[in-house]
């Protein structure tokens, strides 16, 4: 019987070391998960009435407006207009940027994609810098408001190209 009960005791050895070591294994695999979710560049806030234009120097005040490019590493420039963000992008071409978001003009503070966004520009469109820039998430957005705003339809392709 000796040997029995030898032989059941190593085998409940065994299964618990197996046991703590998949205990291990699933708190490496939770801190690995939190570690690579906190890692995510996610596009700051813009604090309006506080933050900077990195173009203009002016503060960033209609809630409608406003713009960030950020690149792949986290670094975020912000602009109280997507004209400054586009005049930006001519002066300081060498910016690797990997989003460019703006303010969606229907849904104040939301920032969009720009480059799926549509924009209407000129007409009565009143941006902060006057380049009659706003953006919109969807093309049935900037529809809706383009006779109204008597502005031109635009991509973000053909945003990047007007001369402020």
């Amino acid at each position: 019987m000796k040997s029995g009960l030898k032989f059941i005791v190593e085998r409940i050895k065994i299964l618990f070391e197996f046991l703590v070591s998949l205990r291990i294994m699933n708190v490496a695999f939770v801190a690995v998960m939190l570690l690579l979710s906190s890692c995510e560049t996610a596009p700051p806030k813009i604090n309006f009435g506080k933050d900077l234009c990195d173009l203009c120097k002016m503060t960033i005040m209609d809630k409608k407006f406003g713009a960030l490019a950020m690149n792949n590493k986290g670094k975020t420039v912000k602009f109280d207009s997507g004209e400054c963000m586009v005049n930006y992008l001519v002066i300081d071409g060498k910016i690797d940027v990997e989003k460019f978001l703006i303010i969606n003009y229907t849904v104040p503070e939301e920032l969009i994609d720009a480059t799926n966004a549509y924009f209407l520009q000129g007409g009565e469109v009143r941006s902060p810098m006057g380049g009659q820039l706003a953006a919109f998430g969807s093309k049935e957005e900037a529809m809706k408001f383009q006779k109204e705003l008597n502005a031109n339809l635009l991509t973000w392709n053909q945003v990047k190209e007007l001369d402020f």
